[in-house]
């Protein structure tokens, strides 16, 4: 058949032949561990008499192919530095990532999505609901399976108040 083909044809036969095989040696070159953990120390600004509350934030994404991912975070910063208040929140997070692979020991990741917060009586984050939320992060692999994590996120509420948080701690690939 390709003795019949034109001469486009046959370039487009090469095209794909190369594309094709460039394709599975990249993907040969992606760890095969596709689930990333990610256990981490936040800070939400909420505003206010406190300013800042903190805690742990906790954070699954499975990748799917090279780039492409989705995400699930829980973030409870319960601690404030104001005494006698209760700024206690909760904001969930789920949404696609986009994540670029600098080396095989650094990868610098996008998401967005929706949050949910959940917040109490007398706190000062008062944007109860769903919301919005878009975030950047970076991990440094150390080993195959264990790195450590940065990342910002911005949190948008019911009224269109935006929360930024930042966050560091470890990750774990498996």
């Amino acid at each position: 058949m390709l003795q019949r083909a034109g001469p486009f044809a046959r370039l487009a036969f090469m095209v794909i032949a190369v594309t094709v095989g460039r394709a599975t040696g990249l993907t040969a070159q992606t760890p095969s561990r596709p689930w990333k953990l990610t256990a981490a120390f936040t800070g939400l600004r909420v505003g206010g008499s406190t300013k800042w509350i903190y805690g742990p934030e906790l954070g699954l994404r499975r990748d799917i192919g090279t780039h492409w991912g989705l995400g699930l975070r829980a973030s409870l910063p319960v601690l404030d530095t104001a005494p006698f208040s209760d700024d206690g929140a909760v904001a969930l997070d789920l949404g696609p990532t986009l994540t670029f692979t600098t080396s095989y020991r650094t990868e610098l990741g996008l998401a967005a999505g929706a949050t949910a917060f959940l917040v109490g009586d007398a706190a000062e984050l008062t944007d109860g609901g769903i919301g919005a939320f878009a975030d950047a992060h970076g991990i440094a692999w150390l080993t195959p399976a264990l790195g450590v994590t940065a990342g910002a996120t911005v949190r948008l509420g019911n009224s269109g108040t935006a929360y930024p948080s930042l966050s560091a701690g470890l990750a774990l690939r498996f």
